[in-house]
């Protein structure tokens, strides 16, 4: 049994929405919306079967419509998920969920009250390297995880709706907060503007309670496309690197540990600490697309209620950093603390 969906916004991005929500076993594409002319004469001619409309009324408006996918400016995330909400329907909504804590809080309420899914577009913990990557940071297999840091950069598809930091760092901030389990406590943070009147660039420090830090570093105007994290325990470390194509995965048996630990203690005039370098195993992954995942999750989340991988209160969670990460580069990288 299938979900009726429409898709809202049929750019960039609602072009692969709208081909996995055809592809999922999950939903129907009953309808594609977007209030540009030319956007919509291109989704009539890869979906001639689908209805095209030009404002979310229609949808609203149409019985086969049980929910709704968000794919617009985020600007509009909040009002245009509240109507769908107090319409009765499900909603799916690509990162960020709004652009304020108080805004995404709100949808996440209205959806409580309706009793509807509201999902968030983190769709990297949909991703078979991410979900291997959970398993062996729950395994154990790194030891204490002591630290973290990720690099997400491109040379070009530069927005002015939004700076880098929220258009790229949801994706980071989303899988470190689902590998680790908790969030964090402060933040410091630089951003930097080049090109125009948003931040092109930003460096972010995160501190979790747990002690574990963390670091990320996002720009549009970077030589070389890059999508890293790397994730450090005392015993094993891992780096996940999706622009590979078949190395996703790097698990390096290596660390520090005491001479004393080493049982090679040979004198005083020795350091204290002595580097571990053993083997790099790279995992064997079975790769599937992960948004055509993410859309069969939300299909089926709505036919059953259960509460999807990435539902509301993670993106409460994320816009939440991403506020006090934009509080602290305006204070030129003074910590916030983020209360929770």
């Amino acid at each position: 049994m299938t979900v009726g969906v429409a898709l809202c916004g049929y750019g960039y991005w609602g072009v692969n929405l709208a081909r996995n929500l055809v592809e999922s076993p999950a939903t129907d594409l009953a309808m594609i919306i977007d209030p540009v002319e030319g956007l919509r004469d291109r989704a009539a001619a890869s979906h001639p079967a689908v209805t095209i409309a030009a404002n979310l009324h229609e949808a609203l408006a149409d019985d086969r419509v049980e929910a709704v996918v968000i794919a617009t400016p985020a600007a509009l995330h909040e009002e245009m998920a509240l109507s769908c909400l107090d319409a009765g329907r499900h909603v799916m909504v690509e990162k960020p969920l709004a652009l304020t804590p108080e805004g995404a809080e709100r949808i996440v309420r209205a959806g409580a009250d309706a009793g509807r899914v509201v999902m968030v577009g983190h769709t990297f913990l949909y991703s078979a390297p991410v979900q291997r990557l959970r398993e062996i940071v729950d395994d154990g297999e790194l030891g204490r995880v002591q630290y973290l840091y990720s690099q997400r950069l491109s040379l070009g598809r530069i927005r002015r709706d939004c700076n880098a930091l929220w258009n790229f760092a949801p994706h980071d901030l989303s899988i470190m907060l689902y590998l680790l389990q908790e969030r964090p406590e402060e933040v410091s943070a630089t951003g930097f503007r080049f090109i125009g009147e948003v931040e092109d660039v930003s460096f972010a420090s995160l501190t979790f309670p747990s002690g574990i830090g963390a670091n990320l570093h996002v720009s549009w105007i970077d030589p070389r496309k890059t999508r890293l994290m790397t994730v450090v325990g005392d015993q094993k470390m891992v780096i996940y690197n999706d622009v590979s194509v078949d190395q996703k995965l790097w698990v390096v048996d290596a660390g520090v540990a005491r001479n004393a630990d080493l049982g090679t203690y040979e004198s005083m005039g020795e350091f204290q600490w002595r580097t571990r370098a053993g083997d790099i195993h790279i995992p064997r992954i079975a790769m599937q697309e992960p948004l055509l995942a993410e859309m069969t999750e939300f299909g089926e989340a709505c036919r059953t209620g259960r509460p999807p991988r990435t539902d509301g209160a993670q993106g409460v969670d994320v816009v939440r950093v991403l506020t006090a990460i934009d509080e602290s580069s305006a204070r030129r990288g003074a910590p916030v603390k983020i209360e929770w």
